[in-house]
């Protein structure tokens, strides 16, 4: 019995100091859940630290438990060791969690001022979601650097790296370059407003639609279900065109090779008279222009505007439809020929003579 005592003695401590964490978590569970009625922020935020702070609380409170109750031997050290760790991890996952917490109430204050801008909410979501990645790097390297810290000799290892950190930083510097530059590109894409999330992009010749921004990558969500993942580098080194960096709206364009004797006059009535019924055309511009006329053809112009890219691939296909149809049935004369001139059938005869 005396042999079991201090385990036993270890083990009641253990319970009594995990119940009164268990009681006091109720407690202000029960008191923050009332006053979430009335500020849904507080109970929001709660609901986030709740899990990392019982852990805190917990380790905390066995380490006190187990060096109180244990008696002095090598299993007592490597416990106080263990809880320690444990203790260091919840506390950065508290801090952490905290810091994201403030982070996610930050961001839906930014886009319920900017509702009305769809620009500065997609903007203000992309640069909060590279801060959260870096805040969690961040974390999780500090994490580690206080649990290397607690094991002894760490010391002697750190000034050993630091002797030959001329080295170590040439070799890091070759082996880590593609990394780091994407990881500064990432950055860079996020705060100079470069690319949001949600952007209208055409890349290689492809419409997307920037589906997520990390720190190393941009996955591009394209229209037939595929995703493109490029380095962020390719967007700060490549040219690119982004349909939507001033806003939504888009100017399409439709271009038609037909004959000299095109109606351009009914053609533009016609384009007038089916945009107005179209849902895709936000009513700004649409006009019928010939840019240029060379090679036995006119080149006609058809533009039409819209409030976003969709619309405006859906509207282009569909003048582009109905002009044709209409220049088929009502103008024939317009459709493209080939001319060629043939001589009389004497002089043909007299040049082949000669």
């Amino acid at each position: 019995m005396d042999e079991l005592w201090p385990v036993l003695k270890w083990i009641i401590a253990v319970a009594v100091s995990g119940t009164a964490v268990v009681l006091v978590l109720l407690a202000v569970n029960l008191g923050i859940t009332r006053l979430g009625r009335r500020t849904p922020t507080v109970l929001q935020s709660w609901l986030r630290v709740r899990r990392p702070l019982a852990a805190l609380l917990l380790a905390i409170s066995l380490r006190i438990a187990f060096a109180a109750t244990a008696e002095a031997s090598t299993f007592r050290d490597v416990g106080l060791h263990v809880l320690l760790i444990a203790i260091i991890v919840a506390a950065v996952w508290f801090i952490a969690t905290l810091v994201l917490a403030w982070l996610d109430h930050t961001q839906r204050r930014v886009v319920a001022r900017k509702s009305d801008d769809d620009r500065g909410r997609r903007r203000a979501q992309t640069q909060m979601v590279l801060v959260r990645r870096v805040v969690n790097a961040v974390f999780v390297i500090i994490g580690a650097a206080l649990v290397l810290l607690t094991f002894p000799g760490v010391e002697r290892v750190g000034a050993t790296i630091l002797a030959s950190a001329g080295l170590l930083s040439v070799v890091a510097g070759i082996a880590a370059q593609s990394s780091l530059s994407n990881l500064f590109a990432g950055l860079q894409l996020a705060f100079t407003d470069a690319i949001r999330i949600g952007d209208i992009v055409e890349v290689d010749g492809t419409w997307s639609t920037i589906e997520d921004i990390t720190l190393s990558y941009v996955v591009l969500s394209i229209w037939d279900e595929r995703h493109k993942v490029l380095p962020s580098t390719y967007f700060t080194t490549e040219p690119f065109i982004n349909w939507s960096r001033t806003g939504d709206t888009v100017t399409g364009v439709v271009y038609f090779e037909l004959d000299w004797r095109t109606d351009f006059a009914g053609m533009r009535a016609e384009l007038t008279r089916f945009v107005s019924e179209h849902p895709a055309w936000d009513g700004r511009a649409q006009s019928v222009v010939v840019t240029d006329a060379v090679g036995g053809h006119v080149t006609v112009r058809a533009l039409v505007t819209t409030k976003n890219a969709d619309n405006d691939w859906v509207l282009r296909c569909a003048v582009r439809e109905h002009l044709i149809v209409w220049l088929r049935e009502h103008n024939p004369e317009a459709l493209p020929v080939r001319r060629v001139s043939m001589p009389p059938y004497a002089e043909q005869v007299a040049a082949a003579e000669d």
